[in-house]
């Protein structure tokens, strides 16, 4: 069945919350209904993975506005990253590409715009890390924020990768995906997070996997 493997992750992930992170749990926004899932792809012209439908039909994004009686820290992925709702994510995605068109002059105009069809037709996973400039295509949606203007976005285009996940920031994105899949990314993040193994008193003020403070409070 098509996103079993998000479902399932998010499954666990989930419950980890419930019993670590209760703060950071509550400030998950409801399930995306699927009416708005097919009007995301309407918009985008482009179909989401079946892993990227699934994780939204189980919730939409941390809320930018918490429950203050319900106060968190830390970031449910690596790299200070925190999920985006849906239209967060459409939100981001448009302003992207607004950026770019914005920042090409216009007598190139054209040929940036023919560049970036030549670049959609590349398949899913085809990245370009050594372009001058921070460039964004169409097909790619942004799925997380770090709070200081990079993220996560997948890519939406054809192919063995479609739905891959890659990291980028203001100077541009990776040289490669960081997880083929989001199942993957939710995958790596609940084995992460049960890997800790430690009850509520052993994690006292949080911990941190590396550089990623985990969800605590």
């Amino acid at each position: 069945m098509p996103g079993t493997q998000t479902l399932e992750a998010w499954n666990r992930i989930d419950t980890w919350l419930a019993r670590h992170a209760p703060g950071y749990r509550a400030g998950l926004n409801g399930p995306a209904d699927a009416q708005e899932l097919r009007n995301a792809e309407q918009h985008l012209g482009l179909p989401l993975s079946s892993d990227l439908t699934a994780w939204w039909s189980q919730m939409n994004g941390l809320s930018a506005h918490p429950p203050s009686s319900t106060p968190h820290q830390g970031h449910l992925l690596p790299e200070r990253n925190d999920p985006h709702g849906l239209s967060e994510a459409l939100h981001d995605r448009a302003m992207h590409i607004r950026v770019i068109g914005e920042t090409v002059p216009p007598p190139l105009a054209d040929e940036m715009s023919a560049w970036l069809t030549r670049c959609g037709q590349d398949p899913a996973g085809t990245l370009y890390p050594d372009e001058a400039a921070p460039m964004w295509l169409p097909h790619w949606l942004p799925i997380a924020r770090d709070g200081g203007g990079g993220g996560l976005f997948t890519d939406l285009r054809p192919g063995r990768l479609h739905g891959c996940v890659v990291a980028f920031d203001r100077n541009g994105h990776g040289a490669e995906p960081k997880w083929p899949s989001v199942a993957n990314m939710l995958t790596f993040v609940a084995d992460a997070f049960e890997d800790l193994s430690l009850d509520a008193e052993d994690f006292g003020d949080g911990v941190r996997i590396g550089r990623w403070a985990i969800p605590w409070t």
